[in-house]
């Protein structure tokens, strides 16, 4: 069992308590202390001394109890600055703990943010990269029709329609009126 400061003051108040009560007390006692006082020239003045051993028994006692009920105020008073204190101690690991939340959270969108120029940088360098390829092609198909190649110009004009979807719309035009044109050059070769 744990002692703790309160029962350590309510022990002297209980012993208190106990010989004010055992003073007061009548039966055996009290006829004992009337039959000696009658009997024995000192149990008078030891019957005279029974009330003022009762009342300085009780004197303790009062004091005893007033002592422990300013220990109980003094508890009271350190347990309610603990329980601040221990509020107090909450609320600003809360306030640690909310600061780095959103110290996190920022990092984690300028993160977000700096990935997406990354990806997006990548990308136009990317589409860039095959612009340039497809213009690349373009002037080889434009070659090989010249030159009336018609099987190496629809096997470049199949590689540019592969690439199709991540060219822009002025070369996606280019390559269909390369294979029309293509398509007319086969038309009037096998009609000719």
């Amino acid at each position: 069992m744990r002692v703790t400061p309160l029962m350590l003051l309510a022990a002297p108040v209980a012993v208190a308590l106990t010989l004010a009560l055992g003073g007061c007390g009548e039966g055996e006692e009290t006829t004992q202390m009337e039959e000696t006082a009658e009997t024995a020239p000192d149990a008078a003045e030891t019957a005279v001394a029974e009330p003022s051993r009762l009342e300085a028994a009780q004197r303790e006692a009062a004091a005893a109890a007033a002592k422990l009920r300013e220990a109980g105020e003094q508890a009271g008073a350190a347990a309610a600055d603990a329980a601040g204190s221990a509020m107090e101690s909450v609320q600003a690991k809360a306030g640690e703990a909310a600061a780095s939340l959103k110290q996190a959270g920022e990092q984690a969108s300028a993160a977000a943010a700096a990935a997406a120029q990354a990806a997006s940088e990548k990308t136009a360098e990317l589409t860039q990269s095959t612009q340039a390829r497809a213009e690349e092609m373009i002037g080889e198909v434009q070659d090989y029709l010249r030159e009336n190649d018609l099987n190496s110009a629809q096997g470049i004009l199949d590689k540019l329609k592969g690439l199709r979807d991540q060219l822009s719309e002025g070369m996606q035009t280019e390559i269909d009126e390369l294979q029309q044109r293509l398509s007319d050059e086969a038309n009037s070769q096998t009609a000719g």
